[in-house]
């Protein structure tokens, strides 16, 4: 997983270095802005969305308020303060 997370940060880190390299060139701070936002709309799209290879293993989270009993949080049956 820290792979994978590693090459989305190399991608979204690219693509900003991608859009001031070619704003850059070109003198074109417009061309710059519309760069870097496709590139982050795209990487949203790869990294958002519920893919089913990130709920193979789902991890167990906190019950929520209405689980709790008042004054503490349960953990494993156990009230930890």
């Amino acid at each position: 997983m820290e792979a994978m997370i590693k090459q989305i940060q190399d991608v979204s880190e690219g693509q900003i270095l991608v859009g001031l390299a070619i704003g850059f060139v070109q003198q074109d701070i417009h061309l710059t802005m519309w760069i870097t936002l496709a590139g982050t709309v795209v990487t949203l799209l790869v990294v958002v969305p519920p893919w089913p290879s990130f709920n193979k293993n789902p991890q167990p989270w906190l019950g929520s308020r209405t689980k709790v009993s008042h004054g503490g949080i349960v953990v494993q049956g156990m009230k930890v303060s």
